[in-house]
């Protein structure tokens, strides 16, 4: 079923967030596809984007673990290639492959080099200052953000990995993410069949699917919701569901997740990037200490030392997040963390090709047609802009249309957009003008929803 999302360009931007083969779900897994099936409505609610190998060391480990001295090759590591070298997943695509393209795009969201273009305050960054001249990896944590990848490109020199902060200086938000921010548009890359949104929300009632025999309340919306008055009601504790389940249930639950497949808690949420480690007891129940997995996140911006790389050159930077962290199933367990996977990593919901459309069949447009017609696509929607052009083809004109409403909690509370009436009827009062709508969508792609005439 496809979910698709709208973008009234008359009142919003849309804020939306968008080692194996197909892998048979357990019993509970299978009863939870069913349930969905048979109950999923279409929601109402609009929600929010090869691999290179990490290059992490295996001496690493939790919570401040090994140190890293990893040598990183600088042009490598470069946005724009990096980011292109990550393929549009399709239907002829394994299970494999799909969570692989997810995987990296996460990967490299926590650990691309950049380097301000001058001193950077960065909001709710928890990490403000950024000194220019400074190499910097990967995306700042700002918990009310949802940026991505997408929208550092138009501003990053490929060459220098110099940012030019002139436009995000007073928009910190659209630069930096949370950690659902930053799984969340890596899930984009793929999935379409899971309302991905704030973590609070990322459970079994909104496309996510349980791993392994554990249970919980499947029919539950939410874990928890922020209140007006900035107090938090819990609904559901996920420690609370790990204790209840017990040890040996959790832990089989992790041992049957894959790469890419989400791990969700209180306030939280992970992407696996490698098969989990199992070591079992002699009786055949598992060891949680001596199990482990690697995982990757957004997190908060501490300096610390399994956070430092190095260029070829010698040149020493810490990336923002993690790429590739050891977590055991012990502390798995003991922080709550609830295994989740989608229809697509099962292969049991084909990866479906983005479309993008406009409701626009005329072969020209007025402004006031723009200005009424809704965007719609079936994967979230980063940025929509307009591209003019003249009789020969060339562009002359066109705006980017940015969402403004940054988290993925946000999707109902979109921000005012308006396309400038007055540069379009500029040109339609030229004559010979075409425009386009486009939008770079989860998927990595930009497609164009409408090309037309431009007429008064």
């Amino acid at each position: 079923m496809k979910k698709w999302i709208a973008l009234a360009l008359t009142l919003s931007m849309l804020f939306p967030l968008c080692a194996c083969a197909s892998q048979e779900p357990p019993t509970q897994t299978a009863e939870i596809l069913t349930q969905i099936e048979e109950t999923e409505e279409e929601k109402k609610t609009f929600v929010d984007p090869w691999l290179k190998p990490s290059n992490k060391n295996e001496g690493e480990t939790s919570e401040g673990g090994g140190e890293s001295n990893v040598v990183y090759d600088k042009a490598d590591q470069f946005l724009p290639a990096s980011l292109a070298a990550i393929p549009i997943a399709n239907s002829s695509m394994s299970t494999d492959e799909l969570r692989q393209i997810c995987i990296a795009f996460m990967q490299l969201s926590v650990s691309f080099q950049w380097i301000p273009d001058r001193d950077v305050e960065l909001g709710n960054s928890k990490l403000k200052r950024f000194k220019e001249g400074d190499l910097q990896g990967g995306l700042p944590y700002i918990n009310t953000a949802s940026g991505n990848l997408y929208r550092v490109l138009e501003y990053y020199d490929p060459e220098t990995g110099v940012i030019d902060f002139s436009y995000f200086a007073d928009k910190p938000d659209i630069f930096g993410n949370a950690c659902s921010g930053a799984t969340g548009w890596a899930w984009a890359r793929v999935i379409n069949s899971a309302d991905i949104g704030y973590t609070s929300a990322l459970n079994a009632s909104h496309g996510f699917i349980p791993v392994g025999p554990y249970k919980y309340d499947f029919s539950l919306d939410r874990f928890w919701q922020k209140e007006d008055d900035g107090t938090r009601t819990n609904f559901l504790e996920t420690i609370e569901v790990c204790k209840t389940n017990g040890e040996q249930v959790m832990f089989e639950s992790y041992a049957l997740t894959k790469p890419a497949d989400c791990f969700v808690n209180q306030g939280h949420v992970r992407m696996s990037v490698e098969p989990p480690v199992v070591v079992r007891n002699p009786d055949g129940t598992i060891d949680g200490e001596q199990s482990y997995m690697y995982q990757a996140e957004q997190n908060a911006d501490n300096t610390v030392d399994y956070k430092r790389r190095e260029t070829a050159d010698g040149t020493e930077y810490y990336i923002r997040g993690n790429d590739k962290l050891k977590f055991t199933f012990n502390e798995l367990y003991e922080r709550g963390y609830l295994p989740h996977t989608f229809k697509e990593f099962l292969g049991t919901d084909p990866v479906e090709k983005a479309e993008l459309t406009v409701g626009i069949g005329e072969a020209s447009v007025t402004a006031k047609d723009l200005l009424e017609s809704t965007l719609r696509c079936n994967y979230p929607i980063s940025d929509v802009f307009t591209v003019i052009r003249d009789a020969e083809g060339n562009q002359v004109g066109g705006t980017f249309i940015k969402r403004m409403d940054n988290h993925l909690s946000k999707a109902k509370k979109v921000s005012a957009v308006t396309i400038p009436t007055a540069n379009l009827k500029a040109f339609a009062a030229k004559g010979g003008h075409t425009i386009e709508i486009r939008a770079q969508v989860g998927t990595g792609e930009i497609l164009t929803a409408y090309s037309g005439t431009l007429i008064g």
